[in-house]
């Protein structure tokens, strides 16, 4: 059975013990949207995950009584995703540190932007990572319209200087998901000391409790099926109060395209992730109800989750960034 995990559900299976790094990934979820979706699972590496992905399938064929088959053979290539560290520091004045009435309560408001800060980061490299021999973003690898995975991209043909993408993303923790080193909890580490020396600003040296962060995360993506991007999308086009309207159907039909392309759409948890500016766009076409395809689910806790086709839509701030257009 494919278990499927979140990093809230890694937090609530931690140990008594482990009530920092708890608090730690808790901030994490609140802080970044596409943690409160994605599987996570345990490397079986202590810097990733090897996996073997079929290159060459066996083949089948009809007999007839008496008749012989030919014999056939399937082959596995063996490919690596690696972990890596994301660090940061927070640093109090223990002068400061003392005069607030609740020490943890004080450290973790200090500490808040530095752990959104990891969660900002692996956001980012999931999407645009580029390192072959680290994270490999969904961007790099969808990052073409022909070879092997030229199914999985499906272009809007736009060609101006503000192009954006949907990412729609199968979370399986089989087949497509976060990893850890297998000796770890979750990837997350927490150091705290206090009374440390630390130089100012100019050189002079104070003491202060000093706290490093650090999770050691990559993404795996055996199955290229389980996720699709519709690329080339261009946000001046949908914008434009003549031709809008219709680069905006275009643009709901082509997402129709994008979504069936990937694996067994219509189970498992299928997210899509766009740009905040997109996502206004897609919200605004829900509330006029001008594409039926666009609605509000259920409520995800205080908030409404806006849907196309059922599945939930994320405004993904590391997508702000304008994209290079996807090309052959």
């Amino acid at each position: 059975m494919n278990e499927f995990l979140t990093l809230m559900d890694l937090k609530n299976s931690m140990a008594p013990g482990d009530g920092e790094l708890a608090s730690v990934a808790e901030v994490l979820v609140q802080e970044e949207e596409i943690l409160k979706d994605m599987s996570w699972a345990r490397g079986n590496l202590i810097t990733g995950d090897v996996h073997f992905r079929r290159s060459v399938m066996p083949r089948a064929q009809t007999r007839m009584i008496n008749q012989g088959i030919e014999s056939s053979a399937s082959k596995k290539e063996a490919h690596t995703d690696t972990c890596i560290e994301f660090a940061s520091r927070s640093i109090v004045d223990m002068m400061e540190l003392s005069l607030a009435p609740s020490h943890a309560e004080y450290l973790l408001s200090e500490a808040r932007p530095h752990i959104a800060k990891l969660g900002e980061m692996l956001a980012y490299e999931f999407i645009y990572g580029t390192d072959t021999s680290g994270i490999l973003g969904l961007a790099s690898r969808y990052g073409r319209l022909t070879g092997e995975k030229a199914r999985q991209v499906v272009d809007f043909e736009g060609s101006g200087a503000n192009l954006t993408s949907v990412y729609f993303v199968k979370w399986d923790t089989n087949e497509c998901t976060g990893i850890y080193p297998k000796n770890s909890q979750s990837g997350l580490s927490k150091i705290s000391k206090a009374n440390e020396l630390i130089p100012d600003k100019d050189g002079n040296m104070f003491r202060a409790h000093v706290t490093d962060y650090s999770w050691m995360a990559g993404l795996k993506l055996r199955d290229h099926r389980y996720a699709a991007r519709l690329c080339n999308i261009d946000m001046d086009e949908l914008r434009d109060e003549t031709d809008g309207p219709a680069a905006q159907q275009k643009l709901f039909d082509l997402l129709i395209t994008a979504k069936n392309r990937v694996y067994k759409a219509s189970q498992g948890r299928i997210v899509m992730y766009v740009s905040p500016d997109l996502y206004t766009i897609l919200e605004i076409a829900a509330f006029k109800k001008s594409n039926m395809s666009m609605s509000y689910g259920d409520v995800e806790g205080s908030t409404r989750i806006l849907r196309f086709s059922g599945i939930p839509i994320r405004s993904n701030d590391c997508q702000l960034k304008d994209e290079t257009a996807v090309a052959a």
